[in-house]
């Protein structure tokens, strides 16, 4: 029989294998020790942890109960034991054994959030949000149980509270993991006005121009808009945001594509075989959306990479990489449907790109677009808010529409986008050119 000291150094050996992943060896020299000193509760224990990294939990909660049966006093043995009870869906037993390690050890933060989320798999989740909110106070700084209070108050439909977790997630999180627009916005939301300023001031200290820094500073700061977004800030936000595009807009339940639709196939008799400028086209939401009814799809956006999604979707005979006022104040084509979703929103004054759209529209043709409500009561004319885009008065669109030339046909307000249970309002609006 090998002796304490051999032990020892094998038991040595054996955790240093684990800590580098070599998880095989490690167990093999764990089961050796075991063989020589099977009551020995810190080498069941290293074995049990290693079976429930390797997912073969039901091992895991043998050893590992048999490690706290020779040895109860650690907390992160019966933690342990809690984590692989709770993969394997025994839920009552890992509340028991989390129960157990906060007794022994409570100011562990994630002890409580892993309490937490087994009461929220019993579907107690009075006693999952007492233990989160018990983590929040051990550790403010540490993002993981603003999460987890935000995800079960959004699915409780607590949505002010959602969201307050939600920013204080973000601002817990490290620097790195988050963005600086998602920081800033975080902080405005807390409230923390100031703090939200630093986030661009210090962003425009590293880069100094960076136009997207510059823009939102701007809003921020309550300065005097200028009457649309920058090229620069349009292209570089766009070109780094079309990646994930389109999944956070349905994760957003984005309506602007849906809404075109129907309006079409609402028009008596149904439009087809239309001459369609999809402005602002993005990555073709829109543009797939009412390719039904074009016998011609031309696309036009500042975002090159915008552009390439949209040229994957194989539906439109042209894509223009172009300024959208630009583009209509030099093209020579007439268009049936000219639809511009979620585009004017980055323009303020509209009374300009209201004029060449029509220049553009064939007599009788429509122009569907949408905007966003202004934030601020009794706002009027257009506003830019912190999130970067403009809002627009519906007295104002109805002004610059008309002093276009350009009919309204329908102006309605809808529900364009929901954020974190908060509904963006905005305004679906079709216009048309007389017919003569």
């Amino acid at each position: 029989m090998a002796g304490p000291e051999h032990i020892k150094a094998l038991l040595a050996i054996a955790t240093r294998k684990h800590l580098d992943s070599d998880f095989g060896e490690a167990e093999r020299l764990y089961r050796e020790i075991l063989f020589e000193t099977p009551d020995d509760a810190q080498t069941r224990h290293y074995l049990g942890f290693l079976l429930q990294q390797t997912g073969r939990q039901t091992a895991a909660v043998e050893q590992l109960s048999a490690a706290i049966a020779l040895d109860d006093t650690h907390a992160d043995w019966h933690f342990n034991l809690g984590i692989a009870l709770l993969k394997l869906n025994l839920t009552d037993a890992a509340i028991e054994a989390f129960t157990t390690a906060i007794a022994i050890d409570p100011h562990q933060y994630f002890y409580w959030t892993n309490l937490g989320a087994a009461f929220e798999a019993a579907e107690d989740n009075e006693r999952a949000e007492q233990c989160y909110t018990a983590a929040t106070k051990i550790d403010p700084g540490c993002p993981d149980a603003y999460n987890l209070l935000s995800a079960m108050y959004l699915a409780q439909e607590r949505f002010a509270e959602a969201r307050y977790c939600h920013y204080r997630a973000i601002v817990a999180a490290p620097a790195e993991a988050v963005s600086r627009i998602i920081l800033g916005h975080a902080y405005y939301e807390l409230g923390q006005i100031e703090a939200a300023i630093t986030v661009y001031n210090d962003w425009l200290l590293a880069e100094p121009g960076n136009p997207v820094a510059t823009h939102l500073l701007t809003a921020y700061c309550g300065e005097s808009a200028p009457e649309q977004c920058t090229r620069q800030y349009i292209e570089q936000s766009f070109d780094a945001f079309a990646g994930d595009f389109d999944q956070v807009l349905g994760k957003l339940n984005y309506r602007g594509p849906q809404l075109v639709r129907d309006y079409i196939a609402g028009i008596s008799p149904a439009a087809a075989g239309l001459d369609v400028l999809d402005l602002g086209c993005g990555t073709g939401l829109t543009g797939a959306s009412i390719k039904p009814y074009a016998s011609r799809l031309t696309g036009v956006d500042l975002s090159q990479a915008m552009l390439d999604r949209a040229a994957a979707r194989q539906i439109y005979q042209q894509l223009h990489k172009a300024d959208i006022t630009d583009y209509l104040a030099a093209t020579r084509d007439r268009y049936d449907l000219v639809t511009c979703m979620d585009t004017l929103i980055y323009i303020g004054r509209l009374d300009k790109v209201f004029t060449l759209i029509r220049q553009c529209l064939k007599p009788g043709g429509l122009l569907i677009f949408s905007t966003e409500k202004p934030v601020a009561a009794g706002a009027a004319g257009y506003q830019l808010n912190i999130s970067g885009r403009y809002s627009h008065h519906q007295d104002y669109l109805t002004a610059a529409l008309t002093g276009a030339g350009l009919r309204i046909e329908l102006m309605q307000d809808v529900p364009i986008r929901t954020e974190l249970g908060h509904t963006v309002e905005g305004q679906f609006v079709c216009a048309s050119r007389a017919p003569c």
